[in-house]
């Protein structure tokens, strides 16, 4: 066997540590992960027997299959081409808009499958890797979810698409716009030209992400922290960041070495705590934004109906007006007629009932009444 590439990741805690090895051997170039210490076997063992649940939670999507032997996990190194390699080549074209198609394939690689869409409900596995939930409830989220699906993990071959490497797969409920933002951001951290062609922001507008960055930040941070931090609060990641500096105080070397939440480590707690608060409340504001947004955008369209209602109901009422003066018009005139008959055929009743003719009758018919 012939070592070509090695990667140690060390910097986790001793649950992820983790040594990377490309190699030639009589197979052809093979990968193998190897625990840099005992506790990172089990890590090893939950990674071999993702490959299934990829398959049949994105479907037509292939896993690079994983065998473990209780040391070392092992998978087919493919020669395909990454996803990763075709944004680097259109970021190297100054094609922003196959980088939009790039990103929107990724996309759909990761939503292809409606049977694991679902509405995002917190849990204790996802607080106790992301942290606070909050601001993503009632959002759209993901039954199982390819954390680790980066552009760099997910490979082209003849016959399909393929995830390698997948270390991260969350059995567990996740929001969608979490998923989706770590799996593309990623591309931008390792592709600076990427900016200029498409900000971060415009790309997480073009995948439908609508959950505050700030808030997505934070949940990521959260996770990374939770990988490479002991549960006791030690970090060889703070301490090796802090051994490289230049020049590092006495308070740089004690701080990796204080449990989370000892007294030493109550400031950075209650930064952290308020950091996360804010964060959730970004994502508030934003969404209240939008809501906001929503109701005047509903008001403006309410108001302009019901002036348009009121010009109609105002224009009825006018016309109905109208046609009521010229019937009340036509009635009186036809009432003042009537009147006038009526006083005339009156008058003429008393010119006749009081004739001598008249009464002269009456007399008459008055005698021959009697008889």
């Amino acid at each position: 066997m012939r070592k070509l590439y090695i990667k140690c990741s060390d910097e986790r805690s001793r649950f992820y540590s983790i040594i990377t090895t490309i190699a030639r051997t009589e197979e052809g170039l093979t990968v193998f992960k190897e625990a840099c210490y005992p506790e990172g076997k089990e890590h090893l063992a939950r990674v071999a027997s993702y490959g299934p649940l990829l398959e049949e939670t994105y479907a037509p999507v292939k896993a690079c299959p994983a065998s473990f032997d209780g040391t070392r996990l092992t998978f087919r190194y493919l020669a395909g081409e990454s996803l990763e390699k075709r944004m680097r080549r259109a970021a190297a074209a100054g094609d922003a808009g196959l980088v939009g198609d790039l990103l929107l394939a990724q996309k759909a690689i990761l939503t292809g499958s409606p049977d694991n869409d679902t509405d995002f409900m917190t849990s204790p596995e996802f607080e106790k890797w992301f942290g606070d939930a909050e601001a993503y409830a009632g959002c759209r989220g993901f039954k199982r979810s390819n954390f680790d699906a980066t552009a760099s993990n997910i490979i082209f071959e003849e016959d399909g698409v393929c995830f390698i490497d997948y270390e991260w797969v969350m059995d567990f409920v996740m929001p969608a716009d979490l998923v989706l933002y770590h799996c593309a951001r990623d591309a931008w951290y390792h592709i600076p030209e990427l900016e200029d062609l498409l900000p971060l922001a415009a790309a997480m507008r073009l995948l439908g992400v609508k959950t505050d960055l700030h808030v997505l930040q934070r949940s990521y941070e959260h996770f990374y922290n939770y990988v490479i931090t002991d549960p006791g609060g030690l970090s060889f990641a703070t301490a090796k960041r802090a051994a490289l500096k230049e020049h590092t105080g006495l308070a740089d070397l004690k701080r990796p070495h204080l449990p989370s939440g000892g007294q030493g480590g109550t400031a950075a707690d209650m930064w952290r705590d308020c950091n996360e608060a804010v964060g959730v409340l970004q994502g508030r504001i934003g969404r209240l934004k939008a809501e906001l947004a929503e109701e005047k955008k509903k008001y403006a369209e309410l108001d302009d109906a019901w002036f348009r209602r009121w010009d109609e109901v105002r224009a009825e009422a006018a016309l109905n007006k109208a046609q009521f003066d010229d019937r009340y018009a036509h009635y009186m005139e036809a009432y003042r007629a009537m009147e006038t008959d009526r006083d005339t055929w009156k008058g003429m009743y008393e010119d006749v009932t009081g004739s001598r003719s008249f009464k002269a009758m009456q007399k008459v018919k008055g005698v021959i009444g009697k008889k």
